[in-house]
């Protein structure tokens, strides 16, 4: 019967069908020859969507005209797109691209600090500060490629290391990052050395992903685990000539942990050295220490309790200089308790930090008082499956009278960074849902 209408169809229609079946025929090859290329690397996607509507508020510190920032927010939503390649012999290649989304906005958004907020220190043109670092954008997340095998996994890209370690201690569900506690007052060192109104705040690790990484994590050895990683420019600069006094891409960073995770049990130890970029004669070094230690035990009824300890020094002495202006250091100590409860879909939430007064040759005589602070947070959240979850979270930080510490993420949800002696607070409703 098809043979019949075929030889009956005029025959510019025969010409156009044999054409049309030649397509066709050659797309389904061309799709055979390229399955077994597809077939060597195994692709897949995941990610998060996290927004939530919030309430930030400042008070405090001498200023007058405060008023709620009510908003809605996006918490990092993510879009991550993972690739692994078998090259035998137990070794594969991979590849990660973390690409992190508004959709509150839409795009890609990072931010800057607020008009009105702190003023950018040399600290902040050479470190991202806290309140202006860039979270959302194509490649913003843990991004990088490398290989892997029994002996390990190596990296090359932008990632999370020493600030993070601790965050999993106080994981919400549904929270907002204001109130990961981890991240911002546990990570920061805030300091005013001329006592002005503003003050000055270093964020160990940047308060985002490491550039520039080199890093090594080795396998599974009965629950321990280690990681080192080398970066020659942790903020992303590297130095862009030689033709200065001294050495301007003279930047280098390291860091390194040591885990144990097992059973109900969760401890580990992490360092973080980093010498900054532009190491030129006269400049300021601005160079970072941190050590931090964790511990953490989950109960059979589902109670967990964790302690964390937090010891980090700045040097931002001139290269070159002896006794130059405000040269010298300023070092804090901040420990956290975090605490949860789960119970069926339920769970709720405590976590206080407090962040120790500053010493060193950084702080003027007479000024180290008042520049300790303090954050809480409690919350409560109700899974409605294994992806999908919904919370309300309140978070409060309390800053000495000298001190200017920030809660984490205020470049990308839009808030006014502190000023010296000023708190702040934040209600978030949140709603998040993993893939």
């Amino acid at each position: 019967m098809c043979t019949w209408r075929q030889n009956n169809l005029p025959n510019s229609q025969t010409k156009r069908r044999f054409t049309m079946q030649k397509k066709l025929i050659a797309a389904a090859v061309a799709g055979l020859i390229a399955v077994p290329a597809l077939a060597q690397s195994n692709v897949t996607i995941s990610g998060r969507f996290a927004a939530g509507w919030e309430s930030y508020k400042l008070s405090g510190g001498g200023n007058t005209g405060h008023d709620a920032e009510s908003r809605v927010s996006d918490q990092s939503s993510r879009i991550i797109f993972n690739v692994v390649e078998d090259l035998g012999g137990g070794l594969k290649a991979w590849g990660q691209l973390d690409a992190r989304f508004a959709q509150d906005l839409g795009g890609s958004v990072g931010g800057t600090p607020a008009a009105g907020g702190k003023a950018a220190s040399a600290t902040c043109a050479a470190v991202p500060c806290s309140n202006a670092a860039p979270l959302n954008g194509w490649a913003a997340g843990n991004t990088g490629m490398g290989l892997m095998s029994n002996w390990g996994k190596f990296t090359i890209g932008r990632w999370d290391v020493h600030y993070t370690e601790t965050a999993k201690l106080e994981a919400t569900r549904a929270g907002s990052l204001q109130s990961i506690i981890s991240m911002a007052l546990f990570s920061q060192i805030a300091y005013d050395p001329t006592a002005a109104a503003g003050g000055a705040v270093t964020t160990m690790g940047k308060g985002t992903r490491t550039d520039n990484l080199l890093m090594w994590d080795s396998p599974n050895w009965n629950g321990f685990t280690a990681r080192i990683g080398y970066s020659t420019g942790q903020a992303g600069n590297e130095g862009n000539t030689n033709r200065a006094v001294g050495n301007p891409g003279g930047g280098r960073m390291w860091t390194g942990a040591l885990r144990y995770d097992n059973g109900p049990w969760t401890t580990g130890i992490s360092y973080w050295n980093n010498n900054s970029e532009s190491r030129v004669t006269g400049a300021a070094r601005l160079d970072a220490r941190s050590t931090r230690a964790w511990v953490g035990y989950k109960f059979g009824m589902g109670l967990k309790v964790g302690f964390a300890w937090d010891g980090s020094k700045l040097d931002d002495s001139a290269n070159g200089a002896v006794g130059a202006a405000n040269a010298g250091s300023a070092r804090r100590h901040v420990w956290m308790i975090p605490v949860s409860y789960a119970f069926g879909p339920h769970a709720v939430y405590f976590n206080y930090a407090k962040a120790g007064g500053l010493s060193g040759s950084n702080v003027a005589p007479g000024f180290g008082g008042g520049t300790g602070a303090n954050q809480w947070m409690a919350g409560y959240d109700y899974a409605f499956s294994k992806r999908t979850s919904a919370g309300v979270y309140y978070t409060k930080l309390n800053n000495g009278s000298r001190a200017a510490y920030d809660v984490l993420g205020l470049g990308a949800n839009g808030g006014t960074p502190t000023t010296r002696g000023e708190d702040a607070r934040q209600w978030y409703f949140g709603l998040a849902h993993n893939f």
